[in-house]
Formats: structure tokens, C-alpha cells, sequence
């Protein structure tokens, strides 16, 4: 029976990586209006241990594939299309898709995010009418430096209607694409604007990379407060999802005491680990392609409210996939070859 619980523990760890991300069950707020499983809390039984286990075995494994170069595919078809499109294309799609988001946001009467209803009201026009704008600033790229700036001036707006938590899962999301949209609408001005950064020591390479690298870090800390504020601190929104949308699919494989609760210890660790390697820059562009795959995959499952609520992070994970870490990420020192000693 021990063997049994410790091979689901290791399957459920792998399997997580894979199926259990982001878009494994969207943000449970924007499907479950309340909880039924107040007051619970997650098991931290030998199962838990393994799953903990097993993702931790995949983070420590994670640097070492990356310095084995493991997704060169990506990297020689990411080199390709750097080739053959035309500069800063990623942030060109990246801003068209969260432009798009904020103005569908807009026409929804929500605000940020699909469970951010706006209420009624003068305010909660003039709130709909600035989103939308920013959102045309970002599609139509009028100027990035002006949309990043409101933006990120949109999360005091949004305090005004909602509560803090309430706003937890959003706001390193859209303040980090915010500074980075505002550092890359920068390197965009005319050479003589980017006059006065010449004599400050900056210069436009650094400022992209910079931009690249808040992007990745701030989306990197959404996938970690999203575990913790959603299933590890407080598993009652995840588990009553679970009740009326039966993904637990360990029971199917012949884990039958693989719970709710466990599913959800597993979803959380995964996401935990999977910010982690984006925020330190690891196995980057593996990390994006799965985070894209399965959110369009679940498209079938959960609805219009999954792809408009995730189109920010579906086009930051295309960016990151197109770009890949940048130079500042963590990596392991170069290997050495043994030196060789010959006597004579």
C-alpha cells in the first residue's frame, strides 16, 4: 500500500508539471462565487510528502536540464523567427493582446479580471472608459510609455472599487507589465530623446533586457501568490471547484485514495515551482510552451472567461517563449572538463 500511495505521489508530482499549471483549473474566482469547504485545510500525509518531493526533485533537476540545453529546438526556431520578424515583434504582440483583453474587459463591465465586476454608477463608467483606453494605447501601440504608466496607475483605481484581496492575484501582473511596457515604449523614442539616458549610462539593449527581465519576475510571483492565496493558504474556492468540475484525474489511473485535497496540495506546489523557474529564469521557454499549451487546451473546458481572463499571461508566455530568459536569470557555472595529466 506504501509503494502504491508513493508511486501516485511521484506520478501526481510529474503529471502536475504538465496538466495542473495556471491553466489546469483557472482562477477558481472567476467560476465559484463562494466556497463550501470553509474552515478545511490540506493534508500533510506520506502522499503530500512525495508530491512536495517529487516537485522539489524537478526543481533542483531543472537548472542542470537547462545547462544541458534540453530545449534547443526552441531555441534554434525562437533564433529562426528573431531572424525573419521584424524588431521588438514579441512586445508588439504582447501589447495587441493585453490591449485586447483590457478593452473586452471593458465592454463586460469588469475591471482587470473577469470576477472584478464593476458596479454602477458615474465612476464605474469613467473606471470602464480608462481601461478601454489603455487598452487601445496597447493594441494600436499609439505609445507604450504612456500605456504602462496608466496601467500601473490602474491598480490604485481598482482599490477604490475592491478589496485588497480581491486584488492580490492581479496586481504583480499588471505592475510588472506595466514598468516593462514603459521601459520598452523608452527604447522606442527617437534617438534624440534617448539623448538624455546616453549620459545616464543606459542604453536601449540594456533597458530591453531590463523590460524582459520585470516581465519574467513579476509573472513568476503571480504564479506563486496565485498558489498561495487560492489553494495553499486557503484550499476552500479550489476544492469546491473541484466538486463541480471533476479534473482530479489520479482516481482514473487507479490512485483511488488520491483526493480532492491532495490534487489541489499538487496543483499549488506546481504552481509554486513553475514561478519560481520563470522568476530566476529557468528552463524558461519549456516552461512557456507548456503554460500555452495547456491554457488553450482547457479553452474547451472552461470557457470564454478562461481565454479572456488569461490572455495577459498567455502573451507573456509567448514573449518569454520567444525570447527566452534574457541574460540575467539564474544558471549554473560553466562545466569544466577535467584537466588531464600526462607524466613523462
Amino acid at each position: 500500500m506504501r509503494a502504491r500511495f508513493m508511486l501516485a505521489g511521484l506520478i501526481s508530482s510529474v503529471i502536475a508539471l504538465f496538466v495542473n499549471m495556471e491553466s489546469a483549473y483557472g482562477h477558481e474566482r472567476w467560476f465559484i462565487k463562494g466556497g463550501t469547504h470553509a474552515g478545511e485545510r490540506l493534508p500533510l500525509d506520506l502522499t503530500s510528502w512525495l508530491v512536495l518531493a517529487g516537485v522539489s526533485v524537478m526543481v533542483l533537476v531543472a537548472p542542470v536540464a537547462d545547462k544541458m540545453n534540453l530545449s534547443r529546438k526552441l531555441d534554434i526556431v525562437s533564433a529562426r523567427m528573431r531572424r525573419a520578424l521584424p524588431e521588438q515583434i514579441e512586445w508588439r504582440v504582447l501589447g495587441g493582446i493585453v490591449g485586447a483583453a483590457l478593452v473586452i474587459n471593458s465592454f463586460m463591465g469588469v475591471f482587470l479580471a473577469p470576477e472584478l465586476a464593476l458596479p454602477g454608477g458615474g465612476s464605474a463608467v469613467f473606471a470602464r472608459i480608462v481601461q478601454a483606453a489603455i487598452g487601445l494605447l496597447l493594441f494600436f501601440r499609439v505609445t507604450l510609455s504612456l500605456a504602462g504608466i496608466l496601467l500601473i496607475a490602474t491598480l490604485p483605481l481598482a482599490a477604490a472599487y475592491f478589496s485588497a484581496g480581491a486584488l492580490a492575484d492581479y496586481v504583480t501582473e499588471y505592475a510588472s507589465l506595466g514598468v516593462a511596457f514603459f521601459l520598452v515604449g523608452i527604447v522606442e523614442q527617437p534617438n534624440w530623446r534617448f539623448a538624455v539616458l546616453d549620459r545616464m549610462g543606459l542604453d536601449r539593449s540594456r533597458l530591453e533586457n531590463l523590460a524582459l527581465t520585470v516581465a519574467r519576475a513579476g509573472i513568476g510571483l503571480t504564479f506563486i501568490l496565485l498558489a498561495l492565496h487560492n489553494k495553499l493558504a486557503n484550499p476552500d474556492l479550489a476544492l469546491t471547484f473541484l466538486d463541480e468540475y471533476p479534473l482530479n484525474f489520479m482516481p482514473l489511473l487507479g490512485f483511488t485514495g488520491f483526493s480532492n485535497s491532495h490534487f489541489v496540495f499538487a496543483t499549488g506546489i506546481t504552481e509554486v515551482a513553475v514561478g519560481l523557474l520563470l522568476a530566476f529564469g529557468v528552463a524558461t521557454r519549456f516552461v512557456a510552451a507548456t503554460v500555452i499549451a495547456l491554457m488553450l487546451l482547457t479553452l474547451g473546458i472552461l470557457g470564454r472567461s478562461e481565454l479572456v481572463g488569461h490572455l495577459p499571461l498567455i502573451g507573456a508566455a509567448l514573449l518569454f517563449l520567444y525570447r527566452g530568459a534574457g541574460p540575467r536569470r539564474l544558471s549554473l557555472p560553466a562545466w569544466r572538463k577535467p584537466a588531464v595529466f600526462i607524466s613523462r
